[in-house]
């Protein structure tokens, strides 16, 4: 299963983000273990980089950077996915980018904490819960 993640989920995980960070943390451990294959958008990862410099140090940006790489596969963002998000269902451009790289990029789903803002959205979304409760489902 090939999942997108939102900027949320990683967010939550890296800045200990209370009540979301053991269902987020979760949801990157699989990712980490290959129980998923986890993809992020490259704008996602341009997006983390600068939110983790201004809430903790350039130091821990760059570490949490290389380990982001080494764990996650990265979605391309080109002049299609960004022409297809123009002409989209969702009322945020950016919400609008993910959806056409999870598209664009043959991925199976979208996995965020703020599932109201994908409700346009041709894939399932899922919350961390809902995508560890698909998984065990599947087991």
């Amino acid at each position: 299963m090939k999942i997108l993640f939102d900027t949320n989920i990683l967010l939550d995980v890296f800045l200990e983000r209370e009540p979301f960070y053991d269902s987020s943390f979760t949801s990157v451990a699989i990712a980490e273990r290959n129980v998923i294959e986890g993809w992020l958008s490259g704008t996602t990862v341009t997006t983390l980089y600068y939110l983790l410099q201004k809430g903790l140090s350039k130091k821990s940006a760059d570490k949490h950077l290389k380990n982001i790489l080494k764990v996650f596969h990265i979605a391309p963002v080109n002049r299609a996915v960004l022409e297809d998000a123009i002409t989209g269902k969702f009322t945020d451009y950016e919400d609008s980018v993910l959806h056409q790289v999870a598209i664009h990029s043959g991925l199976d789903g979208i996995l965020t904490r703020n599932q109201k803002d994908f409700k346009n959205c041709t894939l399932p979304v899922y919350s961390p819960q809902e995508l560890l409760n698909s998984l065990d489902a599947l087991s």
